[in-house]
């Protein structure tokens, strides 16, 4: 039996101690994004662990962590990127 989407989760894991964090994850991007790091920086971030029901867990610099709200556009950028979409659609 496979798990809910409710069951299916991501857990960030880090303390003031260590400068590693601990990224448990089923989020599929999340998984494709840190297995690319791990490629691209094997020496900083590698996968530890696999749950064999498709839970990932990574290990990262915990300064690599980011909690970023979404960008906040200007009415005049706004405008310019309606613009922009406006001549792609012609």
């Amino acid at each position: 039996m496979g798990l809910s989407n409710l069951e299916r989760e991501t857990i960030l894991l880090f303390n003031e101690a260590e400068r590693t964090a601990s990224v448990y994850t089923y989020n599929a991007a999340l998984q494709k994004q840190l297995s690319e790091l791990c490629a691209a920086h094997p020496d900083q971030v590698c996968q530890t662990g696999d749950n064999g029901r498709g839970g990932l867990t990574f290990e990262l610099p915990k300064k690599w962590i980011r909690v970023k709200p979404p960008r906040v556009l200007s009415p005049a950028q706004r405008a310019v990127l309606d613009r922009i979409n406006q001549n792609k659609d012609t």
